[in-house]
């Protein structure tokens, strides 16, 4: 009892970062999920036959190629607190800004990206899927999108007080589907 309640605090309003996950993992004496051949579900990487010498060396090892693998990676998990804001670029001008997220609430998946157009178009809130996010500069608070913005001035109209329905989500896809690729829907 004593050992968990000194355990490293966590700050459950951030991001879980890789550090704290470090921290953690160190505090237990638990081998990482990330880069090592000895995870076992989470309770180290010990197996009967390996002395504890042995088993020292092997975890270092795996843990200095971890570490060498993993040295450019960006160790923040992003919430989507920290995205909402960010400015939209669709394949020929700014559109405007992600305004929030719609979630599946059975497996936590990102639905649509809810946008508010006021800068650009006034008065038009849409939802586009994540699927048309070409990537996210960060530094910039700039998410690039793969579709124009006559596509998104013609999709249908969000309005937040209607609930999302499978015959509203069936009317994204037909619309956010390039002409071609309907034929094989």
């Amino acid at each position: 009892m004593a050992k968990v309640k000194d355990s490293p605090a966590i700050e459950t309003e951030k991001p879980v970062s890789r550090q704290h996950e470090e921290r953690m993992y160190g505090y237990y004496g638990m081998s990482p999920y990330w880069g090592n051949g000895f995870y076992m579900g989470g309770y180290g990487g010990w197996s009967a036959g390996m002395s504890e010498t042995h088993y020292a060396d092997a975890r270092r090892r795996q843990d200095e190629l971890s570490v060498e693998r993993h040295r450019d990676d960006d160790l923040h998990l992003r919430s989507i607190d920290s995205v909402t804001g960010y400015n939209l670029q669709a394949t020929d001008g700014f559109i405007g800004h992600v305004e929030g997220f719609l979630i599946e609430d059975t497996d936590w998946t990102i639905h649509f990206l809810a946008v508010d157009t006021k800068n650009w178009w006034p008065g038009k809130h849409v939802l586009i899927s994540p699927r048309s996010a070409l990537d996210i500069v960060w530094a910039e608070s700039l998410v690039n999108l793969d579709i124009d913005r006559q596509t998104i001035m013609n999709s249908p109209v969000y309005d937040p007080s209607i609930p999302v329905d499978a015959e509203f989500e069936e009317r994204m896809a037909r619309h956010y589907i390039p002409r071609a690729s309907q034929s094989d829907v």
